[in-house]
């Protein structure tokens, strides 16, 4: 009884001590200087459900152009819900990091059911807590985007698929089959998992696992809802700017990635940001000190996404993509840190040491949080000036200046539309007669412009504002 209360007692405070960290900061808007144009856009998308379609098959942006701007991007899992609370209790960023939040809290429960199976406690707490820990968790777990869920899906996948390989019940394969497809259709590069689970199969059954007709099964179940969803979303998508870009700018360049140092480089440098320094030793370690005959699957599990890393986090270049190697590395110095003892000397010490971690880590991470004023001022601005339905054409190649002031319209100057004729004069006029009546540029600045583009709008337009924060009126 006294072991089960202990055990209880230490659980709740590893997971108040999840939400604490990500609760300072909680009601920032999305223009944080970490990933705002990312944050920005997933938050709109919200908006949009609420505003014009309440419908999880037609996500929109406010750009480029007016209404609607249907996109293909992930299943919108998160945006719908924070939609969903947005109808019931208005619009509050807090509300809007809560989904992430509480996705979070769902992936370190089964972190933590995972470590429990292969490490043990107090191992598995140590698991959680370096996971909650990391620099790129602290800040991306509460961000307005969808790795949080992709992260929920992507450790649940394992977790079921391990309980059903371990008792070869029906049940848990065909959860670990949705949790997979779930996982892929917020972010694609979680289907490297299914290597992971293949080599785990040969590890047992050898090719014998083909003639498993459960096994095909899952793979149509993971696989075949987001062929469907794919070509669905790229049937409706008016927005081109993201539209098939995973097949046009990452798929040709994954195999060349594997051949050049510099990707390994990059990863390398990448990983050691995302995990901590304080943290990768341990990880390290955990590696080391595997046991082939119990820790295979986390073997398997973390060769596949090191390919991930490679193919893709390394050609994309987005520091987010690196997230799924988190928790891997979490499990691993998880295991590390386990073999110290299990007295609770010993546990309240390490807790403490992962205390001093998360606290470094997360003063590292402080930048992050900071929101970028002059993009939130002149969204006033543009508030102040111009109508809901006015369309507005905005001087930033980032879509948050019309997000934040939830208008629709364009980004000037940006080169990337064929029908929209370059040059200040001849782009002006074309998105005038197209319904724009104004144009924002941010402190002055316009996206490719070598002042002769802000000359023109000088000379030829009204200025609404004060100092550097004004717009132009076009008509």
């Amino acid at each position: 009884m006294k072991s089960d209360r202990w055990t209880i007692i230490v659980t709740l405070l590893v997971y108040l001590s999840i939400f604490s960290i990500r609760f300072p900061h909680i009601n920032n808007s999305p223009c944080e200087q970490g990933d705002f144009w990312r944050q920005s856009d997933t938050e709109s998308i919200a908006r949009n459900f609420i505003e014009d379609r309440l419908n999880i098959f037609y996500p929109q942006f406010n750009y480029d152009g007016p209404k609607p701007n249907y996109i293909q991007l992930e299943f919108q899992i998160t945006t719908f819900l924070i939609a969903l609370l947005y109808k019931a209790f208005g619009y509050h960023y807090y509300l809007a990091r809560l989904v992430p939040i509480i996705f979070f809290l769902g992936s370190s429960l089964y972190i933590y059911l995972i470590g429990k199976r292969y490490f043990g406690n107090p191992g598995a707490w140590f698991a959680v807590i370096a996971y909650s820990s990391m620099p790129m968790n602290i800040f991306y777990t509460r961000a307005i985007m969808p790795e949080s869920a992709a992260l929920f899906f992507f450790t649940g996948a394992f977790y079921y698929f391990i309980k059903w390989y371990d008792n070869e019940k029906l049940l848990p394969l065909f959860i670990s089959a949705v949790f997979t497809c779930l996982s892929i259709s917020q972010k694609t590069p979680t289907a490297f998992i299914g290597l992971a689970m293949i080599f785990i199969l040969i590890k047992k059954y050898g090719l014998r696992f083909l003639n498993k007709r459960e096994l095909w099964a899952f793979a149509a179940i993971s696989l075949l809802p987001n062929l469907l969803y794919f070509q669905w979303s790229k049937s409706i998508a008016e927005f081109a700017f993201v539209r098939n870009i995973g097949l046009l700018y990452i798929v040709p360049k994954t195999v060349k990635a594997f051949f050049h140092m510099e990707s390994y480089r990059f990863a390398a440098a990448q990983i050691a940001t995302a995990i901590s320094l304080g943290l990768a030793p341990l990880v390290i370690i955990g590696i080391l000190d595997l046991e082939w005959k119990k820790d295979y699957p986390m073997l398997f599990w973390t060769m596949a996404m090191l390919l991930e890393v490679i193919g893709v986090a390394s050609v994309i270049r987005l520091r987010y993509y690196f997230i799924f190697i988190t928790p891997i590395a979490a499990l691993w110095a998880g295991k590390t840190l386990g073999r110290l003892g299990k007295s609770r000397k010993t546990v309240i010490a390490v807790f403490l040491g992962l205390a001093v971690v998360t606290l470094w880590n997360y003063i590292g991470a402080g930048s992050f949080f900071q929101e970028k004023d002059n993009i939130l001022k002149q969204a006033e601005v543009i508030e102040r000036y111009t109508n809901k339905d006015d369309l507005i054409v905005i001087g930033t190649i980032e879509p948050a200046l019309l997000n934040q002031s939830q208008r629709s319209g364009w980004r000037a100057n940006i080169k990337y539309y064929k029908e929209i004729p370059s040059g200040a004069e001849k782009e002006i006029k074309y998105l005038i007669e197209n319904g724009a009546k104004y144009f924002s540029p941010l402190g002055g600045y316009i996206y490719g412009d070598d002042g002769i583009y802000m000359q023109y709008l000088d000379e030829n337009f009204e200025k609404l504002g004060e100092g550097q924060y004004f717009i132009y009126k076009l008509r």
